[in-house]
């Protein structure tokens, strides 16, 4: 949890108005949420903080890339990540949970971890599929796919091959 510290925004001593903050992301970042599923990765987010008298308005902007393995041939892929994303941070008492676009926080509160937000807005951004660009996968392990890959009718198990007649 220390390294998330560096993550914490102390707003009560600072003007109202826009300020600028820097972060830079790492994978020792993302093993701070147990969730280290990349061989490698490099992030830089930009934080625009806007202070006004009843409320703070928070503009995320992130790119860099993550190392994974391809979900089609397990070799090393890079795979570039960007995003904009704005959070809404009010003072109450009361909890708000309509939207994630805003966050209530106590009246006595004088500052704001932005950590949590920064790993949600980046994971929300990481494509459902790793896979190289077309023609750039293992070429050893496609052909050993199409080799293991089913060809007709007759291999598949007769329990499984009453979906085939589903419609959707």
């Amino acid at each position: 949890m220390k390294t998330l510290k560096d993550y914490t925004i102390q707003f009560v001593s600072l003007k109202q108005g826009t300020h600028f903050f820097e972060f830079d992301v790492d994978n020792k970042f993302f093993e701070e949420f147990d969730d280290c599923e990349f061989i490698d990765s490099t992030f830089k987010v930009e934080l625009e903080f806007i202070k006004q008298s009843t409320m703070m308005l928070l503009n995320f902007s992130f790119n860099g890339t993550i190392t994974v393995p391809c979900d089609r041939c397990l070799d090393d892929v890079i795979i570039p990540v960007e995003g904009e994303e704005k959070l809404i941070v009010k003072f109450g008492r009361e909890e708000y949970s309509d939207t994630d676009d805003i966050v209530i926080l106590p009246e006595s509160e004088y500052e704001i971890n932005v950590a949590q937000y920064i790993y949600e807005f980046i994971e929300i951004n990481i494509p459902q599929r790793k896979i190289h660009e077309e023609g750039e996968c293992n070429v050893e392990a496609i052909k050993k796919l199409n080799e293991l890959e089913v060809k007709n009718d007759k291999d598949i198990d007769p329990r499984w091959s009453a979906l085939n007649n589903l419609n959707n």
